[in-house]
């Protein structure tokens, strides 16, 4: 292996329970033997702890950021408190920088510098700083910018969707040119992001497509589904409009009224809509075929996904904000899990199968399509089955971390090389 990189991955809150890709991430870095600093802004809550986070015990090992400098003398006081505490590991040079008045007047003296960057003062310089979501890049940019991180530090941003909402483009080109200015390398999980953001800053050439990936290892068929009378539906995602799990709802009632009674619909997933789905399924006595079961741990999915015959995502662009799904990675999962997925054509989820192949990518909000689709797989047991074999070996191919991990780490030596 060539050197190991010093890597600084930032993000907004940690943990949250639906990012695990980025924590997938940090583990293959570190298993593959490079030095991985995980730095947060908010500390996130959840209710339990996901195995992979207790693989390199990242929860001991995240250093919480502050935004904001401390008011009045009380930011005299930490500072001086700090430097005693950490005399024999300070970078001296970087740490006289960030108090230079002569260069930095204001930002200097009251120490806004200092305690933007104190969390990187008592490390050796970085290879690379890995920035997920565009706003938690903004002022780490623009310390690069004022050249408080020394010039071999690279930055790399990964833009996910929910920081690229077509609503906002005009805000985003003034929030993030900065961002844009100083990124040596930047990732979108999707051809449809990038398209997006091509749109936003068609000037951009650094744009790479890497999607987020998964553990196939951890995703991966155990044991045949125990044969049931019923060919059962898995809807996984957040209840919000976007998702479309009301359509969802819509489809399985088509296929009843077209007499498969044999079909149950297992809604993964929590949000706000989940009291108006609640109410469409009593309001048209489906309680003994679509059961909403909330949010659930990666293992639980895992093992719903393995007991399904097929897995639905008939997403929509939001009506409000325009933003559509960039990736839907529980696609991937599913097809790791030999399961074949019908999907909307909206997004990045087409991009993330093999149309017709591991499953079937539909115009989205066309009801009768979803159905004619699924009762292909109803009435073709074996159709099922050779679509979930397709979609395994694409997503062992494709989507796998330790393969994307090698990509990332081709990027990063691309970003390391820039000027």
């Amino acid at each position: 292996m060539k050197q190991p990189l010093k890597i600084a991955i930032v993000v907004g809150t940690f943990p949250v329970v639906s990012q695990t890709f980025i924590v997938n991430q940090i583990n293959t870095l570190i298993d593959s033997g490079h030095r991985v600093s995980l730095y947060a802004y908010k500390k996130g809550e959840i209710d339990s702890l996901h195995e992979s986070l207790k693989k390199h015990d990242l929860l001991k090992e995240v250093i919480y950021l502050r935004k904001n400098t401390p008011k009045n003398l009380l930011r005299f006081f930490e500072f001086f408190v700090w430097t005693f505490k950490n005399l024999f590991k300070i970078r001296w040079r970087r740490y006289f920088k960030t108090i230079n008045v002569f260069k930095y007047g204001k930002k200097a003296y009251l120490l806004s510098h200092f305690f933007a960057i104190k969390w990187s003062l008592i490390q050796d310089d970085f290879d690379i700083i890995h920035i997920h979501f565009a706003h938690n890049a903004r002022l780490i940019s623009y310390l690069k910018s004022v050249e408080l991180f020394s010039s071999k530090t690279k930055l790399v941003t990964t833009l996910h969707g929910y920081d690229l909402v077509p609503s906002k483009s005009e805000f985003y080109k003034d929030a993030y040119s900065i961002v844009f200015e100083q990124t040596n390398m930047i990732t979108v999980n999707s051809l449809y992001l990038k398209k997006q953001l091509q749109i936003l800053q068609p000037q951009l050439n650094t744009i790479n497509v890497l999607p987020v990936g998964l553990d196939t290892t951890f995703f991966s068929k155990t044991q045949p589904k125990i044969r049931s009378n019923f060919f059962d539906i898995v809807f996984c995602g957040r209840l919000i409009e976007l998702k479309g799990p009301e359509i969802a709802i819509d489809i399985v009632d088509v296929l009843l009224k077209k007499g498969h009674t044999k079909i149950r619909l297992h809604m993964i997933g929590d949000g706000p809509l989940y009291k108006h789905l609640d109410e469409i399924i009593k309001d048209r006595s489906l309680q003994n075929h679509v059961f909403l079961k909330g949010a659930q741990t990666q293992e639980i999915i895992k093992k719903e996904l393995e007991e399904a015959d097929v897995l639905i995502m008939p997403g929509i662009p939001d009506p409000k904000s325009g933003q559509e799904e960039a990736q839907g990675l529980v696609i991937q999962e599913a097809q790791a899990m030999e399961l074949p997925v019908v999907v909307s054509d909206v997004g990045g989820m087409k991009y993330g199968l093999i149309p017709d192949e591991s499953g079937f990518v539909v115009k989205a909000n066309d009801i009768n399509a979803f159905v004619d689709a699924l009762e292909l797989l109803i009435l073709d047991e074996t159709l099922g089955l050779q679509m979930g074999k397709k979609g395994m070996q694409f997503v062992k191919e494709k989507f796998d971390n330790i393969v994307l991990t090698q990509r990332l780490l081709e990027l990063y030596n691309q970003a390391i090389k820039t000027i």
